[in-house]
């Protein structure tokens, strides 16, 4: 089994075997302007706890904290990482996790190349590891996505646009369904997008997916079982 490894390029610790890099850590700071915390209150509707308590928790979880408080969760979120690279050919393998400190990233995740980047608030903001497992795992959505054939991205073009047609993007919003960030997801904006959506809630939740459709016309249960066929076929080495 492969582990991700972690650079630590700050000089707080995390209690695991590996390193980690920790992404702006040097330049955090308790101290907030106006406009950024009325920045994260025009987002008050999509969070799970009061922008007050948001930035009452930033301030009290600044890098040496964090890490004290935070790594058994961190060592989750490694070993998930670590299970999800077992799908992957080595080089499309994620295999280095950089946290973000900075008030202006609260909320953002990505990736570029083999590096995961995750703001700090997605530990202290929700409870459990739920919406970070979602986060990653849309993520390696589009890694996924990448080895995807031409026919087969002509293909997902064909069920992204049939999907446009009958409104429909709703079905694979992330942030509908529950221990998902309710911010997360745009399926509308691209068919990568939707491919990365479709492969978070495959693997997150199946059952409630279903469920929902259910309610869907029957017509368009056909493109819907195309977009799973392609997500199954995204897992070149499914693990046991």
């Amino acid at each position: 089994m492969t582990r991700t490894p972690f650079i630590l390029l700050a000089v707080w610790a995390v209690a695991c075997g590996s390193g980690l890099e920790s992404q702006s850590a040097s330049e955090y700071s308790g101290t907030l302007t106006i406009d950024q915390i009325e920045e994260l209150r025009s987002r008050e509707a999509l969070l799970p706890i009061a922008p007050d308590s948001v930035v009452e928790r930033y301030r009290r979880y600044p890098p040496p904290v964090f890490y004290r408080e935070f790594s058994p969760a961190i060592i989750a979120v490694a070993q998930f990482i670590d299970s999800l690279n077992r799908d992957l050919p080595e080089e499309l393998r994620i295999d280095t996790l950089a946290i973000d400190h900075t008030f202006e990233n609260i909320g953002a995740a990505g990736r570029v190349g083999q590096k995961m980047y995750l703001s700090s608030s997605f530990f202290y903001i929700y409870d459990g590891t739920a919406v970070l497992h979602s986060v990653i795992t849309h993520e390696y959505g589009h890694i996924h996505y990448e080895l995807l054939t031409a026919s087969q991205r002509s293909e997902l073009l064909e069920i992204w646009t049939s999907l446009q047609e009958s409104a429909l993007f709703y079905i694979f919003r992330d942030g509908e369904y529950s221990a998902n960030a309710r911010f997360g997801g745009h399926p509308e904006d691209t068919p990568e997008e939707l491919f990365a959506s479709a492969f978070n809630l495959l693997r997150n939740n199946e059952n409630e997916l279903r469920a929902r459709l259910q309610y869907v016309d029957q017509r368009y249960h056909s493109v819907v079982a195309r977009l799973e066929s392609l997500v199954l076929a995204s897992v070149p080495h499914p693990h046991s």
